[in-house]
């Protein structure tokens, strides 16, 4: 693959499109805290296709989990 194309899911979308999001991976303990509204970091976060569900990154660093935490 060379340096200008982007990696493309099954579907033919690029990380930019809309439809590529990123998800969230949380403990149960953190599924708790979220769904009672207190903010609390992910354990897992993935960018992928929401139509296909092809992963195009998975992020497990914390400092960059910490950034992405629920407000």
């Amino acid at each position: 693959m060379s340096e200008n194309q982007e990696k493309t899911c099954k579907c033919g979308y690029t990380r930019e499109h809309p439809w590529v999001v990123p998800k969230h991976k949380y403990s149960t303990w953190g599924m708790i805290v979220v769904s009672i509204g207190i903010s609390y970091a992910p354990k897992l976060m993935t960018i992928e296709c929401d139509k296909c569900g092809e992963v195009f990154e998975t992020i497990d660093d914390k400092e960059t989990l910490l950034k992405n935490k629920y407000i």
